[in-house]
């Protein structure tokens, strides 16, 4: 019943809109099927780039009297609040909106962002409850920078008389423990990775002070699920900082997935990840389903050069500067350079500006068709709707995490405690993700990506991404670099 009423709906809203998506109706079915029952849903589709979908889904909410909550970004909501509130209730649709939620007289939607439902615990105590959830693709970060704990040197003290005594206290205890990081400290890396009797020491101290301050119980309740920690050195102030972060993010939040009704909306082409992510944690997906986005979707133009050498060849960065040269010549449209290496990224934009000169940009919003923008892969994911598709992307290097992370190192080190394999169970995915992000707008216009990371093709785990690049052709040569 829902169906048949979410496409009459949907059908009338669609007359005064301009929409040019031809699988609107499809989808709409689709949603209004997820929302009607109690199985679990993931949809991939780079459709959720757009605002096109939106329609669809907040008239199954709307016309389901049963109360749902709707995950999604704070711009999509306020998308929602100026364009499309008055056309919902141009249908007849009766609700008021209050506090970001869409209140009918037997049931409400609630319009939130992951950040302030994580921060809800009444959101997370739900049970039962319907969840449409856009964005997943993003998720692991999303945990990341939700469970994240920073402990600065400014937390150790109280401007307030009756806490004097312990500030001067915790004062010897914090300079105690600077003396010690700062003399273990390694030239060119201002991180610090905890010895099991530091961490057994932070953990009887802040559980015995937990009275102090929220943050300090925090830590310890931390430190006491064995989350990973470690300590960034500042040379300036002569200072140190505590961070905390779980392994597992999604341990943390686990019962919120399995006591729930989830439609997962993932704006990758397919979305793997996901489904791998939550099966290490026994939660199932019933269906998944992939959608066709609002564009004619083209190969990618696949150049790998032959005989690349491998990143640990001294001669490496000399090379890459070599063929980026000669892959810009003639180049009339935005070529585009991706690492997560900063000391590469800045020397091929600062030997590039020698020879273009105003033509390179360092992760800048370009402004004439034909520059060179060199810049890592979160920036370019961040920023890449603002800037016109390039005409061709140059990749280096593959994005493997960087190991001189402390949380990558130490979930590596976990991983092989447990003897399992790290590098395709966690620093695979995050790579292939990335990828598919990055050169996702090269399917629009058949763009080229050139790939200079000599392990695409002396790897196994390097053919294994370039099978995952699709749909794309391979061409041979690339006038002048040939």
């Amino acid at each position: 019943m829902l169906e048949i009423l979410s496409h009459q709906y949907l059908k009338n809203f669609l007359r005064d809109q301009s929409i040019n998506w031809e699988h609107i109706y499809s989808f709409g079915r689709i949603i209004s099927k997820c929302i009607a029952n109690d199985s679990t849903y993931l949809i991939n589709s780079e459709i959720f780039l757009s605002h096109d979908w939106l329609p669809p889904i907040l008239i199954s909410l709307s016309l389901k009297e049963e109360d749902s909550t709707f995950i999604l970004s704070e711009e999509k909501i306020q998308f929602i609040k100026k364009f499309q509130i008055n056309s919902l209730k141009n249908l007849g649709l009766n609700f008021i909106l209050k506090n970001d939620q869409l209140i009918f007289a037997n049931h409400h939607v609630r319009l939130i962002t992951i950040e302030d439902l994580l921060k809800n615990n009444n959101s997370l105590n739900l049970k039962n409850h319907r969840i449409v959830y856009f964005g997943v693709e993003n998720i692991k970060q999303d945990l990341k920078n939700h469970f994240r704990i920073s402990l600065l040197k400014k937390d150790w003290t109280k401007n307030s008389k009756e806490f004097e005594f312990i500030n001067q206290d915790f004062n010897k205890v914090y300079d105690s423990l600077k003396k010690k990081f700062f003399k273990r400290k390694v030239l060119g890396n201002s991180y610090i990775n905890l010895e099991e009797k530091e961490i057994s020491f932070l953990s009887h101290f802040f559980h015995e002070n937990s009275f102090f301050s929220d943050k300090f119980l925090s830590v310890y309740k931390a430190l006491a699920q064995g989350w990973a920690c470690w300590v960034k050195l500042n040379n300036i102030n002569l200072d140190w900082n505590l961070y905390l972060q779980p392994i597992d993010e999604l341990a943390q939040i686990k019962e919120f997935f399995s006591n729930n009704k989830f439609v997962f909306l993932s704006a990758l082409r397919k979305d793997n990840f996901f489904q791998i992510y939550l099966k290490k944690h026994s939660l199932d997906i019933d269906l998944v389903i992939n959608f066709k986005s609002n564009f004619e979707e083209k190969k990618i133009s696949l150049y790998i050069p032959s005989k690349q050498l491998l990143p640990n060849n001294p001669l490496f960065t000399n090379s890459i500067l070599d063929k980026c040269k000669k892959l810009i010549l003639f180049r009339k449209g935005l070529t585009l350079i991706l690492s997560d290496d900063i000391d590469l990224k800045t020397n091929v934009a600062t030997e590039l500006a020698s020879t273009y000169g105003k033509r390179v940009l360092l992760e800048t919003i370009p402004i004439y068709r034909n520059e060179i923008l060199c810049s890592s892969y979160d920036w370019w994911i961040m920023n890449s709707y603002l800037i016109q598709i390039p005409e061709q992307i140059i990749i280096p290097l593959f994005p493997i995490p960087n190991m001189s992370e402390p949380i990558n190192v130490i979930t590596v080190s976990h991983k092989k405690k447990l003897s399992q394999d790290w590098f395709r169970d966690f620093l695979l995915p995050h790579a292939r993700i990335k990828l598919e992000r990055s050169i996702s707008p090269l399917r629009r216009n058949s763009g080229k990506l050139i790939i200079l990371d000599g392990r695409a093709n002396k790897r196994n785990w390097g053919r294994l991404l370039l099978q995952n690049i699709q749909p794309s052709q391979q061409i041979n040569y690339m006038l002048p670099f040939d």
